[in-house]
């Protein structure tokens, strides 16, 4: 069974947001702004990871030579699986406690980081072209993600403390993600602070 989940882990984060998104048209005009906002990320969601990881190479492996592993020593199935499972905490802390911004504010960050490190990531795997696996939907994201706040801010559902605990949250679980995904490779973060700085 976790072989299965690991394998098709893609597969069914795709179908339990089909089955999220269908059942919100149905109720779409009773939907709270936090909700409709948290979906439509995770549609995103589903085409960053789709673009990211299979159009075209993918920015796992960029990673992997720019940090000088071979992808045969990396675990991608689990990596995939990890990545399914922080959209879908994301998603449901977002959704299902959407009177809590600061939880909804992680996905306005992560989308926000998204932008900036994909489009960072040309310089800094010196790319041919203006160009990073996951960059369009990466944007895609972040303007989302500007949308979200100006609107939400429109209902007056913002409070100056939900960003900067939203903030922090994002940073700390990305780190842990991070982690996780280096360790994969059989590396921790300092080393992978390391080999990033000797390049």
């Amino acid at each position: 069974m976790v072989e299965f989940i690991k394998k098709y882990s893609m597969h069914i984060f795709i179908v339990i947001i089909a089955v999220l998104t269908v059942y919100d048209i149905i109720i779409w005009d009773g939907l709270s702004p936090v909700r409709k906002l948290i979906n439509l990320f995770a549609i995103l969601a589903i085409l960053h990871e789709i673009e990211e990881k299979y159009w075209p190479g993918g920015f796992v492996e960029l990673m992997l030579k720019k940090l000088g592993v071979k992808t045969d020593d990396f675990d991608e199935s689990r990596a995939k699986l990890n990545v399914v499972i922080f959209w879908l905490v994301y998603i449901a802390l977002g959704y299902v406690f959407d009177s809590a911004i600061f939880l909804f504010m992680m996905t306005v960050f992560l989308a926000i980081f998204e932008a900036l490190i994909h489009t960072a990531g040309i310089k800094i795997h010196n790319l041919d072209k203006p160009y990073t696996p996951g960059l369009v939907t990466a944007w895609l994201m972040a303007i989302l993600a500007i949308y979200s706040i100006i609107q939400l801010n429109g209902y007056g559902l913002i409070v100056p403390i939900d960003y900067p605990i939203g903030f922090v949250l994002f940073v700390l679980s990305f780190i842990a993600l991070a982690s996780q995904t280096y360790k994969l490779a059989g590396l921790n973060m300092k080393e992978v602070i390391r080999r990033i700085k000797s390049q």
